[in-house]
């Protein structure tokens, strides 16, 4: 779309909507940036956004907003079923996401990934294997910066990487990545998308307007993700741990493989891989396969997989305390994560879990638990729930805890040598934190101040 002269609306004034209102005002867009609470810029970026000429009205969202505008970018946080974009519906007025913003004005192709989990760690570790090879590499999306922004900063002959949530993808219309990853789909976000069907959908976008030239990459160990293959267009490029693929990466007998046109060839064994988890295979794989797909050199892939050690608030170990380990998996915001985490451990694992409710079936899980845990700590809005589910299936050694000090000090109490003490809480952190970054920096405090007193 020419921008020009244009008259856009910007939902949600965090930093993908300032990204986005920034970067239209660049393309001389009348650009108005709306979020329905009021919000209190920091100085500079004020400045930044009214030197850019951006309109900026917060506090209220009336359908006064929609008069003569031709286009509205929402941010992902916003959803479609609002008052204000059921009404831009009414009025035939296009509702697209930064991701579209991101995709018109981008010079170089972007590789996108998608996924319930492990996005960030396949969106970190794809970014540095792209950026070995010295072209121009920026990142943005659910990680790092806007990625309107990224994009509109990206020079020719290089690679935007996209880590792309489902709220993102649900309102693309011409967006079409050279390089599509999608890693798993399990119950998430189900208060949104209503049914398992309409998110895997949202998901399956990402691929939705490649074409033969393109490559997107599907696990075949996922059985939604391998049914999406009937109705991809572009160059299939599969991931499996449990048997061999024809085209793609699979991994056998402790090593990682890479095939393209029918040659297989081993890149890394797991001994030289750091981050735990039959789940982090499945996000190295899925980086294997594409850019090697790519052209990009395996030593050079090897070389970037060996040096990598995670992400942080994703099994980020912090300290051992008299034998006690503690591990920070804030970015374990459902249920499936969290079985991903404990299954990545062969020690005693003490479970610090709850938050914000998502409202996702439990019992699974808390069977999962009660095999994989030796004792839980339950917090935030969601304990009452889970615990009443966890009891049901026969879940004994349960706790309680109302602060984050509390359940780690408690763990502590709790543990014996040699055990681990995990937060992975299978919800989001809005009852207590304003991001799961923010929670996993409270636990890394608290076990901190646990260390310093001995």
């Amino acid at each position: 779309m020419d921008y020009g002269e244009k008259n856009i609306l910007v939902l949600g004034a965090g930093s993908s909507g300032i990204g986005a209102a920034w970067v239209l005002a660049q393309l001389h867009a009348n650009v108005v940036l709306n979020d329905y609470k009021p919000v209190e810029f920091e100085s500079s970026t004020r400045k930044k956004l009214d030197d850019a000429g951006v309109t900026i009205i917060t506090g209220r969202q009336d359908n006064s907003l929609l008069n003569g505008v031709d286009r509205i970018v929402i941010s992902p946080g916003i959803a479609l079923s609002i008052p204000i974009v059921q009404e831009a519906f009414n009025r035939h007025i296009e509702v697209v996401s930064e991701v579209e913003l991101a995709y018109d004005v981008c010079k170089s192709p972007i590789l996108g990934v998608t996924g319930t989990n492990g996005k960030t760690t396949t969106t970190t570790l794809l970014t540095q294997v792209m950026e070995s090879t010295g072209l121009p590499i920026k990142v943005g999306g659910n990680i790092g910066d806007s990625l309107s922004e990224a994009a509109f900063n990206m020079p020719e002959g290089g690679y935007l990487i996209a880590e792309l949530s489902s709220y993102q993808l649900e309102t693309i219309k011409s967006f079409c990545p050279l390089g599509a990853i999608v890693l798993n789909v399990t119950p998430d976000h189900l208060a949104r998308h209503k049914t398992m069907e309409n998110y895997a959908a949202a998901k399956a976008r990402i691929f939705m307007n490649q074409n033969a030239e393109n490559f997107v990459v599907l696990n075949d160990d996922d059985p939604i993700v391998a049914a999406m293959k009937k109705d991809v267009h572009s160059k299939i490029l599969s991931i499996s741990q449990h048997h061999k693929v024809e085209c793609g990466a699979y991994f056998e007998g402790n090593t990682c493989y890479a095939v393209l046109n029918g040659n297989v060839i081993s890149v890394i064994d797991t001994e030289q891989i750091h981050i735990k988890g039959a789940h982090n295979i499945e996000n190295i794989l899925s980086v294997i396969a594409l850019t090697y797909a790519l052209g990009v050199d395996v030593e050079r892939i090897k070389r970037t997989i060996e040096n990598f050690h995670g992400v942080e608030h994703r099994l980020e170990r912090v300290t051992t305390i008299h034998d006690v380990t503690f591990y920070n998996d804030s970015k374990a915001t459902n249920t499936d994560s969290v079985v991903k985490a404990l299954d990545a451990f062969d020690k005693p694992v003490i479970l610090l879990a709850g938050g914000h409710d998502k409202m996702t079936p439990l019992e699974d899980f808390m069977n999962v638990v009660k095999k994989n845990t030796k004792e839980v700590i339950f917090m935030g809005e969601a304990a009452e729930r889970f615990e009443s589910v966890a009891t049901k299936v026969g879940v004994t050694n349960i706790h309680r805890a109302q602060s984050m000090k509390e359940a780690v000090e408690l763990g502590y109490k709790l543990a014996e040598p040699s055990d681990i003490v995990l937060l992975s809480p299978a919800c989001s952190s809005f009852d207590w934190y304003s991001c799961f970054e923010e929670r996993g920096d409270d636990f890394k405090k608290c076990v901190k101040e646990l260390e310093e007193r001995g």
